[in-house]
């Protein structure tokens, strides 16, 4: 694609009418154009990754999948009262997550009932509660290496960090792709 001598000439100016003055940080203005980066040079700026306690005999944890939580505009926030209808968490998935370091045995599912099998019947558990707990979960993908799923991206096995968060609608700063929540529920 050619850039019209135009439009290069403007390019060429504002680059030439840099603001380099000290209260300008680097990379955002430029002569009369400003902009912010998409990607943040700092990625090293990621905190450890918190390591959940064990939860009591009271308590369950959840899975909340961060697409459908998205969709939804679902919101969650510490002490807030929950009142769920739930199924079994996708095992495959937490395996895949975090290879045994942390297990859930339910997750909120919005689509649940439309994915299931004619055949299979799904197993409702009704849970309600105060929400004593939110980890954010964030994976980082790597293409698949089976030639067979060529373009496809797989989270890495055992990969996943958890952070804890106040509410849903304040994530922190993560390495990765976030991926889900795990909402701690004290009955």
């Amino acid at each position: 694609m050619t850039v019209p001598s135009s439009e290069r000439r403007l390019a060429m100016r504002a680059r030439s009418q840099r603001d380099d003055s000290p209260g300008a940080s680097s990379g955002e203005r430029l002569g009369v154009f400003s902009f912010r980066p998409l990607v943040k040079e700092d990625v090293g700026a990621v905190d450890a990754e918190d390591i959940e306690p064990s939860s009591g005999p009271h308590e369950t944890d959840v899975w909340l999948t961060e697409w459908q939580v998205a969709e939804e505009g679902f919101d969650v926030a510490l002490d807030h009262y929950v009142d769920w209808q739930l199924v079994p968490m996708d095992d495959d998935w937490a395996t895949q997550l975090f290879a045994g370091r942390r297990t859930i045995s339910l997750q909120l599912d919005t689509y649940a009932e439309a994915r299931r099998h004619p055949t299979e019947t799904l197993v409702w558990t009704h849970l309600t509660g105060r929400v004593t707990r939110i980890d954010q979960i964030s994976v980082r993908f790597h293409p698949s290496e089976d030639p067979a799923e060529r373009g496809v991206r797989e989270a890495e096995t055992g990969g996943a960090m958890q952070h804890s968060v106040l509410s849903l609608q304040s994530p922190r700063v993560h390495h990765g792709v976030l991926v889900g929540w795990i909402v701690r529920v004290r009955k």
